[in-house]
């Protein structure tokens, strides 16, 4: 047991006994107890955008299983002025709630024992419009007010009193009161009209919702731009169309047109794909001018950070297709999430994990030329990084608090959770993977489902049973990622033929310098791809044992891929010869297997079996493809061996060998934007652009950078702003160098132009700019900045992010934090409070720096809401990075550079 995990069970024990001593019921800060369930809820809500305040009236049917005095529920921030409860029988009297817990579990004391049966509560509340993007919350942009929501994961009780989980879906009633030249939105469409006698005040009402949780429920009010898009056509599977709307800040109607043509075929494809009908009254895209996610698949309201949907022709290539890629994962909540619901957190994977899957599926199908296999698979490989700590979580981790909520929405359950998924349809076959999920879907719509339940269904549709389900949970119940090694055996057989052979062994996967006192196995499908010559042939085989041996069907191979089609959810091995036969054809592998390929050269590297020299040897090879996930497969590792193993003699041999790879690239690129450019294109420049500027430093093209951003911030003569003048592809990196090496002037004119600049995206990168002086004294000014009101909310990471990404910040950043720890972590959501703490770890690669880290946040991790899962991953991840530096060690780096000087 983890001494964290002690800790927990030591508390919970104390809150028990202490409960069993006095009389009292412990307070259920984890699920709420089995003997109340929500039925049904009207809300009726009055909300003023430009008051600080809303008030409401929420009434909750409610189901009684037992007799009872009292039920839980959750409120959190709201001022109660009035509790009735109303019997099945019409009694009605006056009930109390009292907020128990910090987190916002309530009691509710109906002053007598009711007996079982249904009754009715019902709240008159007031509440502040919410700081930090949670529930109900408020956003001004120059003169105009802007209220949306955020329900997910736990923020439902910010905005009215209720059953906040997820197992709880009822049907809601919603009716909104706001000024009558607001515009007013909700989940359904609207059913009704009335406008007040003195017409200040109109009242409008929307259309009983489907069964929902409350993490679901959204609304919006505010003088926002309504767009209506192409309605979605009726088809074979739905009978009526659905209406379609982009919705975003008043005079970005316009910009929300790209967004809405593309949204059609991806409901249609996800129909098809289901055979389920979108499931609810309209689709609504709604673009909040801040938020706290990236988007949120509340049911027929989506809400997105509005950069995601204001596309236009200033818009750089990754909008586009960020846009594409999030809306098509919201999209597909519509049915992983939405229609079919997980019961309680600890399964929240098949929400995420699901839609992260499906919009890799979808596009793939629609839009071939982002290479969207490609970037799943990127996915993938994040997750494999933070899979490979010691302190990483299970895909189904248990729940218990607020802080494993917060913590469970990450790369574990989003990308780890999908390419598992991807793993067994792989090994399953799409068609019958296929048919498991309209079988799942079909048997849970407007319910809830959890892991047993799909994984019965899986095994069931299958055909493979209890195999399938063994091997599923080997993957979802235990943390960490498999290392499968690989060798090629040839026998000689009968007459002349030889028979082929396929020996594998299984070990967890974990860097230099990590010791596990355990020894996980999985049933992994591993699918291998054999070659003889040119030609080659794929097969599957199910390893679970610690080592096994399986017969190839097409006799012996020369060379083998061990995870054909970059299919599988694990690392790999191979033995001498086997790794020089692939080396040798691994420019005719396929896209994605050549990424796993450069994977495994830096996975060897970082667990310490190969040195800095042969990382930098195999960049050649890969830098000259004309896709950029496979031309810069090895940049990050290039960037930890500069960074960490470089010294002042030795740094520059290695930006000279950056520069030769990649300046020719370049040139053959071109630093703008060409016309017939693809996405591809545009991304590997983009890639090179920020390696050659940023990383390496070059000064000719920093130069060219420089001037071209001081052009479009005045600074040479024009005297006014117009980042129109910059090419948005590059803008963001041209806008860094220009505040690295202009100085005082262009971050000033920086700081100027965030005034009054209401384009998000833009606003993104010019916080990334100011924040990445390398200046001491406007480093410290930025710091403070950020704690201020001219920075929204959810805007703090990218300014945060990006300063400590300069390593000449981050001292000051550790000193400043000290005394601003506690007005930062107030200023953050409650979902990324923890984010201070991966802040003051980057660049950290000793363990004095790691204790130093440690020692300061021991006594505060218990004030951040998910803070000792994160403490604990940053200083695993200092631990890993100073011990392979000290067992990599200069010398041969120093040998490499002998044999590579610089010129």
């Amino acid at each position: 047991m983890r001494i964290t995990h002690w800790f927990r069970a030591a508390a919970a024990a104390s809150v028990l006994l202490s409960a069993l001593a006095t009389g009292a019921e412990a307070v259920p800060t984890g699920k709420l107890p089995d003997d109340a369930k929500p039925l049904s809820y009207a809300l009726d809500l009055k909300i003023d955008p430009k008051a600080d305040r809303f008030s409401g009236r929420v009434r909750i049917k409610v189901r009684l299983a037992r007799p009872a005095d009292h039920l839980w529920l959750h409120a959190r921030e709201i001022d109660v002025v009035k509790v009735v409860v109303t019997e099945a029988k019409g009694a009605a009297h006056d009930a109390k709630l009292t907020v128990r817990d910090p987190s916002g579990v309530a009691e509710v004391a109906f002053g007598a024992t009711l007996a079982a049966q249904d009754i009715e509560l019902a709240f008159d509340y007031s509440a502040p419009f919410n700081a930090k993007l949670q529930g109900i919350y408020k956003v001004k942009v120059g003169d105009d007010a802007y209220v949306t929501t955020q329900m997910e994961a736990i923020s439902a009780r910010y905005a009215f009193p209720s059953f906040d989980e997820p197992r709880f879906k009822t049907p809601f009633d919603i009716t909104l009161t706001v000024p009558s030249g607001e515009v007013a939105l909700a989940n359904t469409l609207q059913t009704a009209a009335k406008e007040s006698d003195d017409r200040e005040w109109k009242t409008l009402t929307f259309a009983q919702t489907r069964p929902l949780p409350t993490y679901l429920v959204a609304l919006a009010v505010g003088p926002w731009d309504v767009v209506d898009g192409p309605t979605i056509p009726a088809n074979s599977v739905r009978k009526n169309p659905v209406p379609l709307r982009g919705i975003g800040p008043h005079g970005t109607g316009p910009q929300l047109k790209w967004i809405l043509d593309a949204t059609p075929a991806t409901v249609k494809y996800y129909e098809d794909y289901t055979q389920q009908p979108y499931p609810f009254d309209k689709l609504d895209l709604v673009g909040a001018p801040d938020f706290s996610a990236g988007a949120m698949e509340n049911a027929g309201f989506i809400v997105y950070r509005d950069a995601l949907l204001r596309i236009d022709a200033k818009s750089p290539a990754s909008s586009y297709r960020s846009s594409f890629n999030v809306n098509a994962h919201e999209i597909a909540h519509q049915w992983f999430g939405d229609l079919v619901t997980v019961p309680w957190w600890d399964d929240i994977w098949l929400n995420e994990a699901y839609a992260t899957w499906a919009q890799g599926k979808a596009t793939v199908a629609l839009k071939p030329e982002y290479l969207g296999d490609l970037s799943r698979l990127e996915g993938t490989l994040y997750a494999m990084n933070s899979d490979s700590k010691l302190s990483a979580r299970k895909i189904r981790q248990p729940i218990h608090d607020q802080g494993d909520i917060e913590n469970a929405f990450d790369g574990i359950t989003y990308q780890k959770g999908a390419a598992v998924l991807r793993m067994f349809e792989e090994w399953i076959g799409e068609d019958v993977y296929r048919e498991a999920m309209r079988d799942y879907l079909a048997k849970h719509k407007f319910g809830s489902g959890n892991s047993d339940d799909l994984i019965a269904t899986i095994a069931r549709v299958s055909g493979k049973g209890e195999t399938l389900a063994k091997a599923m949970r080997s993957f979802l119940d235990q943390p960490g990622l498999p290392l499968v090694h690989a060798e090629l055996k040839c026998n000689a057989g009968k007459g002349a033929e030889k028979t082929g052979k396929l020996e594998l062994s299984q070990s967890r996967y974990l860097p230099f310098g990590v010791l596990s006192h355990d020894n996980p196995q999985w049933q992994v499908p591993v699918c291998a791809r054999f070659g003889n010559g040119d030609k080659s042939s794929r097969q599957c085989f199910l390893l679970d044992q610690p080592e096994q041996e399986f017969a190839l069907a097409g006799g012996c191979a020369q060379w083998t891929m061990p995870n054909a089609d970059a299919a599988g959810y694990y690392r790999f091995t191979l033995g001498k010869a086997e790794f020089a036969a692939l080396k040798g054809h691994a420019a005719a592998l396929a896209p994605a297997e050549q990424v796993v390929y450069a994977d495994a050269i830096s996975a060897a590297f970082d667990q310490g079996r190969i040195g800095p020299d042969v990382v930098l040897e195999a960049m050649p090879a890969l830098a000259s493809s004309q896709i950029p996930q496979i031309a810069t497969a090895l940049v990050g590792s290039f960037e930890w061996i500069r960074e960490h193993l470089a010294t002042d003699a030795t740094r520059p041999a290695l930006d000279a060998w950056a520069t030769k790879l990649y300046a020719p690239r370049l040139q053959e690129l071109g630093l703008h934007k060409r016309p017939d450019d693809s996405d591809a294109t545009t991304r590997l420049r983009v890639g090179v652009v920020d390696l050659l500027a940023l990383t390496v430093r070059d000064k000719a093209l920093r130069a060219q950078l420089d001037g071209e951003a001081r052009a479009a911030l005045g600074l040479d003569g024009a005297g006014k702003v117009d980042l129109a003048k910059l090419d948005p592809d590059i803008r963001g990196t041209a806008l860094k160098v220009a505040v690295q090496d202009s100085g005082e002037a262009a971050y000033k004119a920086v700081q100027q132009e965030l005034k009054t600049n209401t384009q998000t995206k833009q606003r993104y990168e010019l916080l990334a700019a100011l924040a990445a002086t390398h200046d001491a004294k406007l480093a410290e000014d930025v710091r403070n900045y950020g704690l201020t009101p001219a920075v929204a909310v959810g805007e703090i990471p990218y300014l945060y992010s990006s300063h400590v990404g300069e390593e000449e910040n981050r001292a000051g950043f550790w000193a400043w934090l000290k005394p601003h720890f506690d007005a930062l972590r107030m200023r953050l959501p409650d979902s990324y409070q923890s984010s201070a703490i991966g802040y003051a770890g980057a660049g950290r690669c000793s363990k004095e720096s790691g204790e130093e880290m440690r020692e300061w946040f021991a006594p505060r991790i218990k004030q951040v809401i998910g803070g000792e899962r994160k403490l604990a991953q940053s200083l695993e991840g200092v631990g890993t990075c100073g011990a392979l530096r000290a067992h990599v060690g200069d010398k041969a780096l120093a040998t490499w550079v002998e044999a590579h000087p610089a010129r």
